[in-house]
C-alpha cells in the first residue's frame, strides 16, 4: 500500500470490501485515463463482511425476479467460477439443498423454485425425502429444492485478488488506515476526504461502497438520511474433522419469507472445513462481533430509529429466538438437527462470529434489493445496500455501478475529462 501522495486522482473510493475493490478494478479497466484511489479505514482489505460469511456461490433462488439482486446474482455467479478459474482461486460447485421439514414449509419451497426458474437459475429441481437422502444419506426432509449451481470459495481471497488487479494498472492507490470523518463534494472544485488523522485525499468523483457503515458514509456525503444499516451478528460453529462427512453439499433450511436471513445452515468450505450457521441477533455495534460488544454512537443511533422498534415489537418471537441462539449452543444446534438428526452438540466445536448489514426504512421495512443513490453536486455515488448476496454479485455490482457513474459523471474518454477538469481553460468560460 503506498503512502498518502496529495495528488488528486480522478475517482475516490470509499470502502475496502469486496463490492469497493471490484468497482476500483472495473474502473482501471475499462477507462485507461482514470486514476482511482481506495481508502479502507482498518489497517487490511476485507476485514468485515467480506471475510466473515458463509463463503457460498449463490445461484440466484431468493431473490425477487426482475429485481436488481436476482439479476445481478444470477450474472454474478457466472462471472464469480470464470475469474476463480482463469485466477487459479479455489472454488468447487458443491451444490445446495434447501430441505422443507415440516408441511407448513413446502408452499414457501414451491414459491422458492417458482422464483429460481424466473431468474433462470441453472439446472434447479424439486427432490423428494427418498431423493434427497440419495444425495445426502444424513439428511430427512419432505422435499428439496437441489441447486448444483451452488458453490463455494472464498471471499477473502476474491478480494484480495481484486486488489491485485486493480494495483497492478499502475493507476491505482489503496491506503488503509483512513476512517472518513469528513467529505467535501462541491460541483467545482471535487471532492476531499478528511480521516480522523487529518489526511485528505482528492478526487473529481466518489463512489462509497461503506457495507455496515453505508448509511453514516453517505450521509457525510450529503446523501439521503435512510435507510439506517442495522448490524446484525452471526454466530458459527464448525463440525470437528472426525465429523467432517456429515454431508458434501451446503444444506439450508427453508427461510422464513418475511425475513432475509437463511436460517442455521451447514456449509462446506474451500478449506475442508464445515460450518453450522449462522443465526442472525441484532447487535449493538457496527462491529459487533461479540454478545458484549457495545458502541454508545450505534446504540443510540438505533434507538433513535424508527424503523428498528417497528421491526422487533412487529416481531418479537423470532428476535429473541436469535438471541436465545445467540447464547445456547443446544438451541443453536437444534435448528440444524431439525433436518439433520444424525448432528450432536458434542460434534461441534466453536467457530467464529460475522456482522452482516440489514437496511431498514422508517416502517421498518427491510430493504430487500441493491440500493444506489446518486450524492452531492453530480459528484458522488453511494452504494446504499448491498448485503448478501453481493460477495457473490460483486463483478456484476462493479459494472452496475460503473456504467451508472458514467452516466451521471458523463465519463467518456480521457479528451473530455480533461476539458471537465475543475479550473482547466475550457471550464472557466470565457
Amino acid at each position: 500500500m503506498s503512502a498518502l501522495s496529495g495528488k488528486e486522482s480522478d475517482v475516490a473510493i470509499v470502502g475496502g470490501g469486496i463490492v469497493g475493490l471490484a468497482t476500483a478494478r472495473e474502473i482501471v479497466s475499462r477507462f485507461p485515463w482514470a486514476s482511482v484511489t481506495v481508502v479502507e479505514k482498518e489497517k487490511d482489505l476485507v476485514p468485515h463482511q467480506t471475510s466473515h460469511n458463509s463463503g457460498v456461490i449463490h445461484a440466484g433462488i431468493y431473490y425477487e425476479p426482475g429485481s436488481a439482486m436476482a439479476k445481478l446474482c444470477v450474472d454474478g455467479a457466472r462471472r464469480m467460477y470464470e475469474y476463480c478459474e482463469s485466477n487459479k482461486l479455489p472454488y468447487e460447485r458443491v451444490g445446495k439443498l434447501i430441505v422443507a421439514t415440516a408441511e407448513e414449509e413446502l408452499p414457501i419451497l414451491k414459491n422458492l423454485y417458482e422464483r429460481a426458474t424466473a431468474n433462470k437459475v441453472q439446472g434447479i429441481e424439486l427432490l423428494d425425502g427418498h431423493q434427497v437422502q440419495e444425495l445426502e444419506p444424513n439428511v430427512r426432509c419432505l422435499q428439496a429444492l437441489h441447486s448444483p449451481n451452488t458453490g463455494i470459495v472464498d471471499y477473502a481471497a476474491v478480494g484480495r485478488s481484486y486488489a491485485r488487479d486493480f494495483l497492478h494498472s499502475g493507476r491505482g492507490e489503496i491506503h488503509t488506515n483512513f476512517e472518513v470523518k469528513k467529505i467535501d463534494a462541491d460541483e467545482n472544485r471535487g471532492v476531499e476526504l478528511t480521516s480522523q488523522r487529518n489526511e485528505t485525499v482528492k478526487a473529481k468523483w466518489l463512489i462509497t461502497c461503506a457495507g455496515l457503515h453505508s448509511d453514516y458514509v453517505a450521509r457525510l456525503a450529503g446523501g439521503a438520511k435512510g435507510p439506517t444499516v442495522l448490524p446484525f451478528r452471526g454466530n458459527y460453529h464448525e463440525l470437528k474433522p472426525e465429523y467432517r462427512k456429515l454431508v458434501k453439499r451446503n444444506i439450508y433450511p427453508v427461510p422464513d419469507p418475511k425475513f432475509p436471513m437463511v436460517g442455521v445452515h451447514l456449509t462446506p468450505r474451500v478449506d475442508g472445513r464445515v460450518l453450522i450457521g449462522p443465526n442472525s441477533a441484532l447487535a449493538l455495534s457496527k462491529e459487533g462481533y461479540a454478545f458484549w460488544n457495545l458502541n454508545i454512537k450505534d446504540a443510540l443511533t438505533f434507538a433513535a430509529t424508527k424503523g428498528l422498534w417497528k421491526l422487533v415489537l412487529g416481531n418479537p418471537k423470532i428476535v429473541f429466538q436469535e438471541i436465545w441462539r445467540d447464547v445456547n449452543i443446544k438451541a443453536f444446534v437444534g435448528e440444524a438437527q431439525r433436518y439433520c438428526p444424525s448432528l450432536k452438540v458434542e460434534h461441534t466445536t466453536k467457530g467464529w462470529a460475522g456482522v452482516h448489514a440489514v437496511a431498514i426504512d422508517d416502517t421498518g421495512k427491510i430493504i430487500s434489493d441493491f440500493l444506489f443513490e446518486s450524492g452531492k453536486a453530480g459528484r458522488v455515488l453511494n452504494v446504499r445496500n448491498a448485503p448478501s448476496p453481493a460477495c457473490t454479485s460483486s463483478l456484476a455490482i462493479a459494472t452496475t455501478v460503473v456504467d451508472r457513474a458514467a452516466r451521471e459523471f458523463d465519463w467518456k474518454n480521457e479528451a473530455d475529462i480533461l476539458e471537465r477538469e475543475p479550473g482547466s481553460a475550457s471550464s472557466a468560460g470565457g
